[in-house]
């Protein structure tokens, strides 16, 4: 299993009850749709799911646009990457980042010099992720 499958089922394990989660295979939908779309008490996200490499998060020109496109028309998208310093475990000085997805471009271009939105260091406080992610 990679680090990203492992990171998908970490992140679902820690929706709110009743959230509607549905991960997006790429074999069969148009090039550079994210990762999960998620829906909440009305409220519908797609993320994009990525692991941190270096100091660099590897967003492709097609996820850019997509997510350049969804969120000009109004649309919610994110990108949560989680830097791992222990391999696939959570361990000491793990982090999850959280960047909306207007910023996907800039994200590509400074890697981890860009602002992100939030930060937040293993143990994880999912209540928090979830609160942001879905804006409550």
């Amino acid at each position: 299993m990679s680090n990203e499958a492992t990171f998908s089922k970490l992140v679902k394990s820690h929706l709110p009850v009743g959230a509607h989660w549905q991960r997006i295979e790429t074999g069969g939908t148009g090039t550079g749709i994210p990762d999960v779309n998620l829906c909440y008490e009305g409220k519908e996200i797609w993320i994009e799911l990525k692991l941190v490499k270096g100091k660099r998060i590897d967003l492709s020109p097609t996820q850019i646009a997509w997510h350049m496109k969804r969120t000009k028309a109004g649309g919610r998208t994110w990108i949560l990457a989680r830097h791992t310093y222990d391999g696939v475990r959570i361990g000491k000085g793990d982090k999850i980042y959280l960047w909306e997805g207007n910023q996907a471009k800039a994200l590509k271009e400074l890697g981890m010099n860009c602002e992100n939105s939030l930060t937040w260091e293993a143990p994880f406080d999912w209540e928090d992720i979830m609160k942001n992610i879905f804006n409550m």
